[in-house]
C-alpha cells in the first residue's frame, strides 16, 4: 500500500510540473500567434463561370 502510495505522490508530482508535461509531451501545445496576418492569394472565378446554370 505505502509503495502504490508513494508512486502516486511520484506521478502527481511529475504531472503538476509545466515543464515536465511538456518534456513528455502530454502538456498544452503552442497556440498559434493571433496577431500574425497571413496573406493568401485572391480568390479567381473559373473562365467559365457564367455558362454554368
Amino acid at each position: 500500500m505505502k509503495k502504490m502510495l508513494l508512486m502516486f505522490v511520484i506521478c502527481l508530482m511529475f504531472c503538476s510540473c509545466a515543464a515536465t508535461k511538456k518534456w513528455l509531451g502530454i502538456g498544452k501545445t503552442d497556440a498559434p500567434d493571433e496577431t500574425k496576418v497571413e496573406t493568401r492569394a485572391p480568390l479567381v472565378l473559373p473562365p467559365n463561370f457564367d455558362e454554368l446554370p
